[in-house]
């Protein structure tokens, strides 16, 4: 089994960082391999003109680091998606490499290898509304749900300043639980 999270906050250690370590650390523990891809890191540029015949979709912009990271995530059985709440919604990095995923979703040749993955959702968020993490959460929930995934969790926490999380042992513990049971979950299908 392998797990790989895929981070789309540029800060490095930050909140999400940590919480989707914990899912990672749970995740090892419960004999998975894993992956982490900080997507800041990689050149992905915006998807461009795909067509209308959605099965026939073409990635035009293939020459950037997006095909070696969808390779990744490709290997994976379960896929974090992990983002703090931006503009009521994911970071750029990620909403750019979900964008990008549309020229393939609708492929027949990916989109069994999509359907058949299961998803986590993890975010951080430093407003102080308690249900802030919605913007992230419900279209993240949706997206799995588009492409037929098998929704396995999420992990919010309202966490500012930067490591905070680390001072929530609760919260931690949580996120690795998470992880481990995404784990045992897959491997019954």
């Amino acid at each position: 089994m392998k797990v790989i999270a895929l981070l789309g906050s540029p800060r490095k250690g930050g909140n999400t960082d940590l919480l989707a370590d914990a899912v990672l650390e749970g995740a090892r523990g419960a004999g998975a391999e894993v992956d982490k891809v900080y997507l800041d890191d990689f050149q992905i540029r915006p998807l461009a003109e795909v067509g209308d015949i959605r099965t026939e979709r073409k990635d035009s912009r293939g020459d950037d680091d997006f095909p070696g990271v969808l390779a990744r995530v490709d290997e994976a059985q379960i896929v974090i998606f992990a983002s703090p709440v931006y503009c009521a919604g994911v970071s750029a990095q990620l909403k750019c490499f979900l964008d990008r995923l549309a020229a393939y979703w609708s492929r027949p040749d990916y989109a069994e290898r999509l359907a058949g993955k299961g998803y986590i959702v993890v975010t951080a968020h430093g407003s102080p509304e308690p249900d802030h993490g919605k913007w992230v959460l419900e279209p993240m929930k949706t997206l799995v749900a588009f492409i037929g995934g098998r929704y396995l969790g999420d992990v919010a926490a309202h966490a500012s300043k930067k490591g905070e999380v680390s001072e929530a042992p609760e919260m931690l513990d949580a996120a690795r639980e998470l992880g481990a049971d995404a784990v045992g979950e897959m491997a019954k299908s």
